[in-house]
């Protein structure tokens, strides 16, 4: 009796454990790309790197699954792959909430909310009065090494009165501060976004407390710069060099609300010249323009105080352009997965490059390898393999008017193309049969991206999926598209296929990622 009995506890305790695997699955949360433990989260705030530890804040509402109520939610992490939750970091206090802006390290100490022998780190965030829609800048700090953060007691530190003058709706929409030290002029530099106003403007402060406006950067000031696009948001800005030179530019990169290939949000990045005042755009190639030309890259941010023994520029944005439509029940909102950020001249043309951060292959498995093998229509490969956490390598060449086609999340009626066609060099992905496509209008559809023409027959394709995203990146990286998608659990399959001419396959790689 006693065995009949542990055996039918243990069956229980396998249907409970299989139904809560079950009820997980069903709620898409992804394997190996960060979301709140529960309710809401939107673009990545704050990022920086503190001794070894990456430091993740992120818009969050820890009350609801919907925006409102926001706040800095905080996260860190050893490798920028297992994330630890912790308490909110900067809260709704006041009536006031916490809207999205920029860490730093006060390395020298110069707002004196530190000591010399323990330096300060800042956070810069855009105060949000709910009552009365004000939108002015403040400031915390930290002296423990980014636990626990202190609001400054002279907040705020610019003020809708000082910035009535520089903002058309009299400080209801100046926003998302990014703030740095510069150290050719000795100061302090913030750059603020003015949403609907499609500029930014810049702030200079010698102890990061009193601040004084410098310049705008409209969009009539940059040469060719599409007057579609609106909508600024949630600047970024910092140093790369040019692969392969020896010369260096400065990089501003923002969120507008309208205008991007994908429709909606999308984060497009200008090179310029800065003199601590004032940028100067380099003229715009709109075949350049965009980081990403999928639908979720949203608020993409970069880290700071990254080491320069590491050497890498790492962004990373949230992956929702649908508000709380997305048919998820405990949690919204992810952030991308980490990926690097280059800047090189591909031919004729300068342009960005990303690619995922290397510490993706510390925790994957090699499912398939193919190696110098050509593929001919009616032909498939990889149908054998099953997995809805991946990381996907191919190396190929295909014939003139051929196209190569990657389904990821396949099974039944669903399936996710991934598509490369060699006629135009153009990549795209395929959502009009990913899975739920129901819960918003722009949440199917085909989104596309060119990749740059070299002196190589060799294409590169990466594909990241994991449970409800794919992030596509073709070429050098110079062409990704990053998407939501929401499958059904059983589909996992896989499928590579070319259509309308022959694929020679120089290696084909496809790795489990488990965390």
């Amino acid at each position: 009796m006693i065995s009949l009995r542990i055996a039918l506890a243990i069956n229980a305790l396998s249907y409970i454990c299989a139904l809560v695997e079950l009820a997980v699955a069903d709620d898409y949360r992804p394997t190996f790309h960060f979301c709140p433990a529960e309710n809401w989260m939107n673009e990545p705030n704050g990022l920086i790197k503190i001794d070894s530890t990456w430091h993740l804040f992120y818009q969050a509402d820890p009350t609801a699954n919907v925006w409102g109520n926001e706040c800095w939610g905080h996260a860190t992490s050893s490798d920028l792959l297992h994330w630890d939750h912790l308490p909110v970091a900067i809260p709704v206090e006041n009536g006031i909430e916490s809207f999205t802006g920029t860490s730093y390290y006060d390395a020298n100490n110069t707002s004196r909310l530190g000591t010399s022998t323990n330096p300060p780190y800042l956070a810069f965030f855009t105060g949000y009065t709910s009552s009365n829609g004000t939108q002015d800048q403040r400031l915390a700090y930290s002296t423990d090494l980014g636990t626990t953060w202190l609001k400054f007691s002279g907040n705020p530190i610019i003020s809708a009165a000082l910035e009535a003058p520089h903002d058309v709706t009299g400080g209801l929409e100046s926003r998302d501060p990014k703030v740095f030290f510069h150290e050719p002029s000795g100061k302090w530099v913030m750059v603020l976004a003015h949403g609907g106003q499609d500029k930014l403007t810049f702030w200079t402060s010698l102890d990061a407390k009193s601040w004084t406006w410098m310049s705008d950067l409209l969009a009539s000031q940059i040469e060719g710069f599409p007057s579609s696009i609106t909508g600024w948001e949630v600047p970024d800005m910092f140093q790369l060099p040019i692969q392969g030179t020896n010369e260096t530019t400065w990089v501003i990169i923002f969120t507008p609300a309208q205008g991007s290939p994908a429709g909606g949000n999308g984060v497009v990045a200008l090179t310029g010249s800065f003199d601590g005042e004032t940028f100067l755009a380099d003229p715009v190639d709109s075949s350049t323009l965009w980081l990403d030309y999928g639908r979720d890259f949203d608020g993409a941010m970069s880290w700071e105080n990254v080491p320069a023994s590491d050497g890498r520029l790492i962004i990373a944005a949230v992956m929702n352009s649908y508000g709380s439509n997305p048919p998820t029940n405990t949690w919204k909102g992810m952030l991308s997965f980490p990926r690097t950020l280059t800047l090189e001249k591909i031919g004729s043309k300068q342009y960005f490059l990303q690619q995922p951060i290397a510490e993706l292959s510390t925790v994957d498995s090699t499912l398939a390898s193919i190696q110098n093998q050509t593929i001919a229509p009616k032909q498939t490969l990889l149908s054998s393999i099953h997995g809805s956490s991946l990381d996907v390598r191919i190396a190929f060449s295909v014939d003139s008017g051929a196209t190569l086609s990657l389904a990821v999340r396949k099974g039944g009626s669903e399936q996710t193309v991934i598509r490369y066609s060699q006629s135009n060099s153009t990549l795209s992905v395929d959502r009009t049969a990913s899975g739920d496509i129901s819960y918003d209008p722009a949440a199917g559809g085909i989104h596309s991206a060119q990749l740059a023409r070299d002196n190589t027959e060799l294409v590169y394709l990466r594909v990241l999926v994991d449970t409800c995203s794919v992030e596509v990146f073709g070429g050098q990286g110079e062409a990704v598209i990053s998407d939501l998608i929401f499958p059904s659990n059983s589909s996992d399959g896989l499928s590579l296929e070319v259509i309308g001419g022959t694929a020679t396959l120089q290696s084909v790689e496809v790795f489990s990622v488990s965390l």
